[in-house]
């Protein structure tokens, strides 16, 4: 037995030899565990910050975020697409600009902040516009049309056609919209029924809407008429119901939007899906 003495401590020893050894043990585990630590440490953190190792990682991150801003270029035109529609309806003047389009230099493949952010300054001095024209309006606002008619398909669109019947050309001044026979048709804004009846020229059952300000609206080959001339409809109210009357093929409706006389495209009047 060996005896050590550390000032008034004593630590008795009975096999040295076993604790020498012991002690070497632990003292190997200790420094082995050391060098594992600062081999760990420096490949994850000193070995990251050599200049290929930052180099990659900024590309990486670059990448992405030309992704991100790629995403948000595509959301400001679907953005932009409905409010340029919105303009149209309330007659605001606007360009046909998209951020591929907007001519402040950069390559199209590129994605450059300063046009993005000089689109997005563009859009909203649109909507500044669109929101003052709105409080312009007031009430009137309501009579403008901004919901489709029917919760249908769309089947047929605006302008040069087919005739289904004759198989020549023909302008066609509406768009249909397919749905089963008596799927309710709605007034697709505030008005004054000005026609409910029968139409002999190819309509069947049709009626027509007053809005105001030029604007009417119409809707063909009805099941059913629910109106009655002179009386006023509010934006979604039932008006009739969806048929296959007059000339027509299927069930459908015949959705026509004229504004001061003329016919227009009514996808410009369909701004919400009437939900």
């Amino acid at each position: 037995m060996r005896v050590f003495r550390f000032g008034n401590i004593i630590i008795l020893i009975k096999d040295f030899r076993k604790f020498f050894l012991s002690f070497l043990a632990m003292l190997g585990v200790f420094v082995f565990s050391l060098v594992g630590g600062i081999t760990y440490f420096y490949t994850k953190f000193f070995k990251r910050m050599s200049p290929k190792a930052v180099y990659e990682t900024l590309q990486a991150e670059n990448r992405e975020l030309r992704e991100t801003l790629k995403f948000l270029t595509h959301k400001l035109d679907s953005l932009y697409l409905k409010q340029r529609q919105l303009a149209t309806v309330l007659n605001i003047p606007t360009y046909d600009i998209s951020y591929e389009n907007l001519g402040i230099g950069g390559q199209i493949r590129d994605v450059d902040i300063d046009k993005i952010t000089a689109y997005a300054k563009f859009q909203e001095d649109l909507l500044n516009k669109l929101e003052e024209k709105t409080k312009a309006l007031g009430e009137e606002i309501k009579s403008i049309p901004s919901i489709p008619p029917v919760m249908g398909v769309f089947s047929s669109g605006f302008g040069i056609r087919r005739d289904p019947f004759t198989g020549g050309l023909e302008f066609h001044k509406g768009i249909d919209l397919s749905a089963p026979t008596g799927t309710p048709v709605v007034a697709t804004a505030d008005g004054r029924v000005e026609k409910a009846e029968w139409n002999s020229g190819g309509y069947g059952n049709v009626v027509v809407i007053n809005h105001g300000r030029g604007i009417k609206t119409l809707y063909a080959h009805l099941s059913k008429i629910l109106v009655r001339e002179g009386q006023k409809v509010r934006r979604g109210q039932i008006i009739g119901l969806v048929g296959s009357t007059g000339k027509s093929v299927a069930p459908h409706v015949h959705y026509e939007v004229e504004v001061k006389g003329e016919a227009v495209n009514p996808i410009r009047y369909i701004l919400v899906d009437g939900k």
